[in-house]
């Protein structure tokens, strides 16, 4: 029998008030890199520092990126790097599934209630209708002007135009977000003028990232996001949707990317180095972690160091110091 919205709203915050609950959670559409790793390790250390419960999701939503065999290997990596884990794939945990791709009954109930609101409506623009008559300045997310936006309640479904499904749309208010970040210090947005109406369900009926991961944070009981600082911008979404769907906003550490040599930051689609080619290479768990601590100023270059080795030497002042001054 399925859980009632006030009983999923109640274990949350059951969960959050048991003390931190963090969380890693890569998508499995390629090999994870140094980025992702650091990144990964960032999120294990403020976890493990506190001595919290770390949450390991696979974000597999969009299944059409989705890489066969990738999540396997990608579980595999975080193993031998010796960076565990309390919840999640192989293990289990009271708030699972664990895997995005098996929680979209969840999704749907949030969007229900979020119906049930008057917060969201269907629209039919075009990304194309939406980047001629946006506003936003060149090279940025074009912002939704509210071709589509009414002000009543749609609870139905609409047919659809031209054979394709509406994307729907969350409806943002004029009030502004205020959050502190806690490596960023505080951070303000306009809803209205810097992301307007945001998607919740795209025109090919996939729930999208900024109602899925609210979800899944919300309903895990997560007290603490650490995640890469690309991801900053979409925060004041997330908390507003956090707010209307009754969960507890967790904390935020948005933590600075690994660049480079020619100063552009690690991403699959750049062909940026696997753990692979550097166990291909004879490089062991210990000097990858040495690495990536090195990049943070916590040890020399060169230093081989395991994950528990620099759980050991580095206290929540010492983790949250060096990566404000990074």
């Amino acid at each position: 029998m399925l859980e009632s919205w006030s009983a999923l709203q109640s274990r949350a915050q059951q969960l959050s008030c048991k003390g931190v609950r963090g969380r890693y959670a890569p998508s499995p559409t390629g090999s994870l890199h140094l980025g992702n790793l650091r990144t990964a390790l960032l999120a294990w250390l403020q976890v493990r520092l506190a001595d919290g419960v770390l949450i390991l999701r696979m974000e597999d939503l969009d299944l059409p990126r989705v890489k066969s065999g990738s999540a396997e290997c990608l579980l595999q990596d975080l193993r031998w790097l010796g960076l565990d884990w309390d919840e999640g794939p192989l293990i289990g945990g009271p708030v699972g599934p664990y895997e995005q791709s098996s929680r979209d009954y969840l999704y749907h109930k949030a969007f229900e209630q979020l119906k049930l609101q008057g917060l969201v409506y269907p629209c039919f623009c075009s990304r194309k209708e939406i980047a001629s008559i946006s506003s936003a300045p060149h090279g940025q997310m074009p912002i939704y002007p509210g071709t589509c936006r009414v002000h009543h309640p749609i609870l139905d479904e609409p047919a659809p135009r031209q054979g394709r499904h509406a994307t729907w749309r969350f409806r943002v208010d004029d009030s502004k977000v205020h959050y502190r970040d806690l490596l960023m210090g505080p951070i303000k947005q306009d809803l209205a003028l810097e992301a307007g109406d945001f998607a919740i369900r795209r025109s090919d009926q996939l729930f999208a990232y900024q109602l899925a991961v609210v979800v899944d944070d919300g309903m895990m009981g997560v007290t603490d996001v650490l995640r890469g600082a690309d991801l900053v911008d979409s925060t004041p979404r997330q908390i507003r949707l956090f707010e209307v769907l009754g969960f507890p906003v967790p904390r935020f550490w948005h933590v600075p990317l690994l660049c480079g040599a020619s100063g552009q930051r690690l991403a699959k689609r750049y062909g940026s180095e696997s753990i692979l080619y550097y166990r291909q290479q004879g490089r062991d768990a210990a000097w990858v972690i040495g690495h990536l601590a090195s990049t943070l100023g916590w040890v020399p270059e060169g230093t081989c160091i395991s994950a528990q080795e620099l759980l050991r030497e580095l206290s929540l002042t010492q983790f949250v110091d060096q990566l404000q001054r990074h």
